[in-house]
């Protein structure tokens, strides 16, 4: 949709020239943690050994035992399942490690009694899926619960229908400012004794390995070798740290100031200032680039701001008081052949997007109409039956009653009785 040749806001464009394209802020959460999962080694197999965890309990044998193993050890919880992955829903990525440690130990029994099954394959396969389940393991399942815990509540935000611009940027930077907070070696240490508790409850091996000392090979001992001359590995915790702890963290802030940065746009630069609980409310400066950008003169609007100032004092002696853009449209509609250009400028601001939530619902709602049963109505009956569908609040005002007299009225049949 993005395609500066083809895509749909290049063709938008080219039909009117000054609208603002501005990218889906949940597909840009989404792609800031698929570019850190991808790009850290430790965190792919971290991943890949989750999505190896799903495949192995959907075996019908082995999801019966992992229903009750979670009964014997876990009585007081409900029974849970695994989680799929998915690249495009990150809140899966979420459920699905916490329905891991959740059920941390249900999981290592099942894996401990499928090892000793008689069916070859399923034995073979419990016994490499649990050695991947180590302390390595526990220690990224606590570190990335607790940071996607925190992207998963500007996830969930996002996807608000009456969300506008101005919010989402300042929620962006809220969570920038919370993740920085977490890259500190107290925090590390925080995971640590999380992860090590966890361990000791599941009955993994916490064996705290000591580092290998590097030899240099015959060839190269009578230079000096300043490059590092073998992979380097993992061989403790403080490995662990400055491979996988710091890069994802550092990863991720990276990638959220680059996707979530201030635009540098100077209709966006504007919004600030309609908004009412802004500081910069009505600042002629802020609101100009955006009023040159669409056409509107400095004595317009000059005038303008300075006349509903004035509105604004005497209906807050009256004790109207707006709260937010949409009160303030409301307030400014009776006065909109007054206000032209005003009114015109926080129209804009309150129909840029911030994310395609809402259409994206309005297609999975054809989805689930468009089933075998309809394939014969043809495109009139499955177009009218999403509108129902898709303004679920218009549909319940409608009186029924009417529509079926209606309905009785044009179909003169005797054999037809509606109730």
């Amino acid at each position: 949709m993005a395609g500066c040749n083809n895509g749909v806001q290049e063709l938008f464009r080219r039909e009117v020239p000054q609208a603002i394209y501005v990218h889906c802020h949940a597909h840009r959460l989404n792609l800031v943690l698929v570019d850190c999962v991808h790009n850290v080694d430790a965190a792919a197999d971290f991943f890949e050994t989750v999505q190896k965890l799903y495949k192995f309990f959907s075996g019908s044998v082995v999801h019966d035992l992992f229903l009750k193993k979670q009964s014997e050890l876990l009585p007081a919880q409900q029974r849970k399942e695994l989680k799929r992955l998915s690249d495009t829903r990150w809140a899966c990525q979420y459920d699905a490690i916490c329905a891991i440690k959740n059920t941390l130990l249900a999981v290592i029994a099942t894996l401990r009694d499928t090892a000793q099954d008689t069916n070859a394959k399923r034995r073979t396969d419990a016994k490499s899926v649990r050695a991947l389940i180590d302390e390595q393991f526990v220690v990224h399942l606590i570190l990335f619960e607790d940071v996607f815990r925190t992207t998963k509540f500007m996830s969930d935000t996002l996807q608000s229908s009456n969300f506008d611009l101005l919010t989402a940027d300042d929620l962006a930077q809220s969570v920038i400012t919370a993740i920085s907070e977490k890259r500190t070696d107290d925090k590390w240490e925080e995971i640590r004794k999380q992860a090590g508790d966890l361990c000791v409850s599941a009955g993994i091996a916490t064996v705290q390995r000591e580092k290998r000392q590097t030899q240099i090979a015959k060839h190269l001992e009578d230079f000096i070798v300043e490059a590092p001359i073998e992979r380097p590995g993992m061989g403790s915790m403080d490995d662990l740290k400055t491979q996988s702890f710091y890069p994802v963290l550092d990863r991720l802030l990276m990638e959220l100031r680059r996707r979530f940065s201030i635009e540098a746009n100077d209709v966006l630069e504007g919004l600030p200032a309609l908004s009412p609980k802004h500081p910069s409310f009505l600042d002629k400066q802020l609101i100009m680039p955006m009023a040159r950008h669409y056409g509107i003169s400095e004595e317009n609007l000059s005038a303008e701001l300075h006349q509903v100032r004035r509105l604004l004092k005497r209906k807050e002696d009256q004790g109207v008081t707006i709260q937010s853009k949409e009160e303030f449209l409301s307030l400014m509609r009776p006065y909109k052949d007054a206000f032209v250009d005003l009114y015109k400028l926080i129209s804009i601001a309150l129909t840029l997007p911030v994310t395609s939530a809402s259409c994206e619902r309005s297609f999975s709602c054809l989805c689930r109409l468009k089933n075998y049963l309809r394939n014969s109505g043809g495109d009139s009956r499955t177009s009218d039956l999403a509108l129902l569908a898709i303004n679920p609040r218009r549909t319940r005002t409608l009186n029924s009653d009417s529509i079926i007299d209606a309905f009785a009225l044009k179909h003169n049949n005797r054999r037809i009785v509606l109730l």
